[in-house]
């Protein structure tokens, strides 16, 4: 037996790694999750007040109705949270068969994230700043205290995975892993 082949048979007896598998079907999840998100976002996109009031009641109904952004901006958000999801399920999908495209894949989903969610919180931080005391029946520092924490735990939520995958890939021995995958 030649060393070329005594270093095959060692590969072949060391056991396969989980990561890309697991790391695959919890993309594969967070994808699914995000397009029918989205897609939700863009049935509701139309809906009027009596329509939000058959879910929510009359008084909140009309809150609701009031704070929303113009459809245009929910209409392109959705959509690139639709496109990011696709990417990520791609991405997710390549990871679980062991594909070095995945990592490309996944890389790119992470930085466009990480920069659609600055976009995003931008604008919700600025979009709320148009209702300062206009919310009835609350007190202003109590419903921005709530605001400023639901950004924050949203920052955290939405960054989490992104970050997590973008350090994960850069790992040395998860690095010299998928650069012997095929492409």
């Amino acid at each position: 037996m030649n060393d070329a082949q005594e270093f095959d048979d060692h590969e072949a007896s060391l056991p396969r790694s989980r990561w890309p598998d697991v790391i695959g079907i919890i993309g594969l999840i967070l994808s699914a999750i995000m397009f029918f998100d989205k897609l939700n976002d863009l049935v509701t996109l139309t809906w009027t007040e009596e329509q939000w009031s058959r879910f929510v009641g009359a008084d909140l109904a009309d809150v609701i109705v009031r704070s929303l952004p113009p459809r245009g901006v929910r209409l392109v958000s959705s959509v690139v949270h639709m496109a990011l999801a696709i990417l990520l399920f791609t991405g997710s999908l390549a990871l679980r068969g062991r594909r070095r495209s995945a990592v490309d894949k996944c890389r790119v989903w992470a930085t466009l994230a990480i920069g659609w969610v600055a976009v995003e919180i931008g604008w919700a931080i600025w979009w709320l700043s148009r209702f300062t005391g206009e919310i009835m029946g609350v007190a202003q520092a109590t419903w921005q205290g709530y605001a400023a924490f639901g950004i924050a735990l949203a920052l955290v939520i939405l960054l989490a995975y992104p970050v997590f995958l973008l350090t994960w890939l850069s790992r040395r021995h998860v690095r010299a892993e998928y650069e012997s995958w095929p492409v």
